[in-house]
């Protein structure tokens, strides 16, 4: 009788495109030495086949009790190969913990504690933590107001309301919001509102040219110019049905 073939183990992570997200990176395991010597062997023959773009790591396929990865490694092993990880998704309570100290979002429902926030835009050597989404917005939150460029590699966040920029957000800048975000100058970088959940959150700008949005942790990222109607033009961005970005001139 043929011998019968055992079924090939799942890979330490796979790749898939998304249509909104990007690339997601699946993970099958939090093993350092998996994923060390799989990212050796998946990226041998194409080392430069992506070009910065975003990715975010998906974490449904860990077993419940599977130990954290070290995020920060991986962040940085994923960008050397021309990805861009900014977020996991489908995160336990600990692992989603474990990738909020590494700086990544969180785009689940797990709600770790938030780290502290810097008070002024200042050029971060590691990137924040952001806290992660949770159904409740404070009312009485005052408006943040940044007047200065924002520069690649900063990050502000407005908790609990929303943020006003009066200058450039420039590419590879982040501004993130509980609330909405007015970008009253060019948006270059990336803009993510309704930071804790809140689907009613939007995006408003007077020159959209952004890397990536999102909202309530739907997001967006753009290969390509948007849509002509708004490129490099003011524009809003929201959630319709509360699952689908949509871009409106105004």
């Amino acid at each position: 009788m043929p011998r019968r073939r055992e079924p090939r183990p799942a890979p330490a992570l796979e790749l898939k495109t998304t249509r909104l997200a990007g690339i997601q990176v699946i993970l099958n395991s939090a093993e350092h030495a998996a994923l060390d010597t799989h990212l050796s062997t998946l990226f041998a023959a194409t080392p430069d086949f992506f070009g910065g773009e975003a990715a975010v790591f998906e974490c449904g396929r860990l077993p419940a009790d599977a130990p954290s990865p070290d995020w920060a490694w991986l962040a940085r092993e994923l960008k050397s190969r021309g990805l861009n990880p900014f977020a996991v998704q489908n995160a336990s309570a600990e692992l989603a913990a474990a990738a909020q100290q590494a700086g990544l979002l969180i785009l689940n429902d797990v709600a770790p504690a938030p780290a502290a926030i810097a008070a002024e835009p200042e050029p971060l050597p590691e990137p924040e933590a952001v806290p992660a989404p949770e159904p409740a917005l404070s009312a009485t939150a005052p408006t943040r107001i940044i007047d200065k460029p924002l520069r690649s590699g900063q990050r502000v966040y407005a908790a609990g309301g929303d943020i006003v920029v009066l200058a450039a957000v420039n590419p590879g800048a982040e501004v993130i919001a509980d609330g909405s975000i007015h970008v009253y100058a060019p948006l270059k970088g990336r803009a993510l509102a309704g930071a804790r959940g809140d689907t009613s959150a939007r995006i408003f700008t007077t020159h959209l040219e952004a890397e990536l949005v999102s909202i309530a942790g739907v997001y967006r990222t753009f290969d390509a110019a948007p849509d002509a109607a708004v490129a490099r033009k003011p524009a809003q961005i929201r959630l319709a049905d509360a699952s689908q970005i949509v871009i409106e001139p105004l």
